[in-house]
């Protein structure tokens, strides 16, 4: 198995820690369907530039978009419609119940619906170290959250049950989005690829925003998206091109596992900037974690 697929799942996970809490504070007073848009509004221009570089001028990136066929753009749809479309917009809502950490607890379980759709659809082996590797990994992400919850006290007030269902549904629409990700990229370019997904993602975006939040603007005010410009441009665009990459060129269960990593990456960050104060659980959570990639690598 080549490294560069896991290494680029496992940036996208570094782009999410960062993007996460940005988009759930924009989330907060602005429509989430309005953040999507802004994303994919930011990302397009960039991936269609990517395609022509690329390829290596106007003519040769025109060629690409050739490789696209019907069953891609059916994957790619699938893929926005469960992350833009609705799986990202859950988790935002989700945030405002249980808060960034309760909310990423839940969700970051989506690698085990990922893996076991892998294995009963696409003919993965699971195996026992790849099994373990995931459970650990998904325990340590959860131990990391809860602690850092713990410490700021908002475990009792946090757990409701419509945040928790919400999160819930968002790790199922995650792990559809890492599935349809990963079939629709094996034999398309990335670049190619997030183009399509961009123009699906604004469409969708918009349309469920119109009928859900029907008096929202579909896009946010001018003076947000250039202030956050250039998280969208780190996330929607890097962060997308990491993800369809990883999970296109690694086993559908390693790299949905490291994709789902962002809230363990932010750690140990906090702790070497002074954000953060030495916590036992979350350290044994970031054990854990580092344990299970191990093992997952190994059983690779």
């Amino acid at each position: 198995m080549s490294s560069l697929g896991p290494i680029c799942a496992f940036l996208s996970s570094l782009t999410w820690a960062v993007g996460s809490a940005g988009y759930s504070q924009l989330a907060r007073r602005h429509s989430a369907f309005a953040v999507n848009f802004s994303r994919a509004l930011v990302a397009l221009p960039l991936f269609v530039l990517a395609v022509f570089v690329g390829a290596g001028g106007w003519t040769p990136g025109l060629e690409s978009f050739g490789e696209l066929r019907l069953s891609h753009v059916s994957w790619l749809s699938l893929s926005m419609f469960a992350s833009y479309g609705f799986g990202d917009v859950l988790f935002l809502w989700s945030t405002r119940h249980l808060g960034v950490p309760g909310a990423l607890a839940i969700a970051s379980s989506y690698p085990l619906w990922t893996a076991g759709a892998a294995f009963l659809f696409g003919g993965e082996s699971l195996g026992a170290a790849r099994l373990i590797g995931i459970l650990t990994c998904v325990g340590g992400v959860c131990l990391v959250i809860l602690g850092g919850a713990r410490e700021r006290g908002r475990v009792v007030e946090a757990v409701l049950w419509k945040g928790v269902a919400l999160a819930l549904l968002t790790s199922v629409f995650w792990a559809t989005n890492s599935y349809a990700v990963a079939h629709a990229g094996q034999d398309l370019s990335s670049a190619v690829g997030n183009v399509v997904r961009m123009v699906i993602a604004m469409l969708i975006s918009s349309v469920t925003g119109r009928l859900l939040q029907p008096h929202a603007p579909i896009r946010l005010p001018t003076p947000e998206l250039r202030r956050w410009l250039w998280l969208f441009a780190l996330e929607a665009f890097g962060g997308s091109y990491f993800f369809m990459y990883g999970l296109s060129h690694s086993p559908l269960a390693v790299a949905a596992t490291l994709s789902s990593l962002a809230p363990v990456i932010s750690v140990p960050v906090a702790w070497m900037l002074g954000l953060e104060r030495f916590s036992l659980p979350r350290t044994i959570g970031v054990c854990l974690v580092v344990t299970g990639i191990w093992v997952l690598m190994a059983g690779a």
